[in-house]
Formats: C-alpha cells, sequence, structure tokens
C-alpha cells in the first residue's frame, strides 16, 4: 500500500470519526428508525434466513433493532467475535443480548462459553460496519482488515450500515479492500453492482 493512499484513508477516517462522534442523539435515533423501516421492506432481509450483523458501538448505527427484528421474523442471527492476537473473526449464533460481553477490543460479543460456531458459508446477508462508503461499494474500515477477510469466506449479500455523511464520492481502497453489494442508510438502500 502506497504512503499517499494510507495517509488518504488515515484522513478520511478521522473526518469521519469527527462528523459522527458530532451526530447529535435526537437526529440518530431518527436515522436508525428510516434505515430498520427500509431494512424490514426490502427483499433481500425478508428473504434471507441467516443473518450475520455486528454489535454496534456508541456512535454507530444501533444494531439491536434489526438483531430483534431479525429475531422476530425467524431468522438465525450471527455476530462477529474477534479472536485475541489475531486479525481473525469467529462467528456465533445469538439467541438473546444477556449472552454479551466485552470481548478482545471492548466491543460486546457472546462470552465464550455460549458461544456457538457458525460458517461464514452459511450467510445469506451480512450487515457491516465501516468509518466511510462509497457509491461504487467502496469501504474504509477501521483499518485492521477483520472483515475484508472473513467477507472472502462468504458468499452472503454484503450491506453496509452508515449515515448519509458517511457515503462519499469516493473513498480510498486497494486491492485488498473488499466492495460491498449495497449501503443501507436513512435515506434507503443504495445497491452496487460489483
Amino acid at each position: 500500500m502506497s504512503k499517499q493512499l494510507l495517509l488518504d484513508k488515515k484522513e478520511t477516517r478521522q473526518t469521519a470519526l469527527l462528523q459522527r462522534q458530532a451526530f447529535s442523539a435526537t437526529k440518530k435515533t431518527l436515522a436508525e428508525q428510516r434505515m430498520l423501516k427500509f431494512l424490514q421492506s426490502w427483499d433481500v432481509f425478508r428473504q434471507a434466513e441467516t443473518i450475520h450483523i455486528f454489535i454496534s458501538k456508541t456512535d454507530e448505527p444501533n444494531t439491536s433493532p434489526i438483531i430483534e427484528s431479525a429475531w422476530e421474523s425467524g431468522k438465525t442471527v450471527a455476530v462477529p467475535c474477534v479472536v485475541p492476537d489475531t486479525f481473525e473473526l469467529f462467528h456465533s449464533q445469538l439467541n438473546t443480548f444477556k449472552d454479551l460481553s466485552p470481548g478482545a477490543l471492548g466491543v460486546l460479543e457472546p462470552s465464550p462459553e455460549v458461544r456457538i460456531a457458525m460458517n461464514p458459508e452459511s450467510f445469506d446477508l451480512v450487515i457491516i460496519p465501516g468509518v466511510a462508503f462509497d457509491h461504487l461499494g467502496g469501504r474504509l474500515g477501521y483499518g485492521k482488515g477483520y472483515y475484508d477477510r472473513f467477507l472472502e469466506q462468504t458468499g452472503a449479500f454484503r450491506l453496509a450500515l452508515a449515515f448519509d455523511f458517511q457515503v462519499l464520492v469516493k473513498v480510498p481502497t486497494d486491492k485488498h479492500d473488499v466492495p460491498m453489494n449495497g449501503i443501507l442508510t436513512e435515506s434507503g438502500i443504495i445497491e452496487v453492482n460489483n
């Protein structure tokens, strides 16, 4: 990766994260409600039997209502767990929020004693976090490559979850960055033809 690309990624990441931190709680809640409505009426979500979704951090779009909606419609839900001292993810079924506790990076994940392993090949839809995205499906993550490694192991539809301001004209990417098939924001679902 070139020095310039690294700088571009760092700069874009800082700007987007600052915007996300500055997003008011009221606007955030309204945006999340709209996202959920768009997702619930979207065929890919309705038809998916098994979805993989991240457990959101405070300034990310809240994934709890999406998980609850998936459970209510009889879907199997899987979430990522960071494998300590690696850049790999373990995928566990999630049946209740009570099973969550802080993991290796401080993000909530199922406690080791209640994990139920799931194969990435079984996922129909993967809902993905990130810092910034573009209309071509480009994704700028947090910089560790966990999702790029994981997404190479699944044929699921790759849906980014982001606020409108996180969707840019172009995000800096390189050949290792796995593109998204779509982006869900408070304005709707942008499907991308990769």
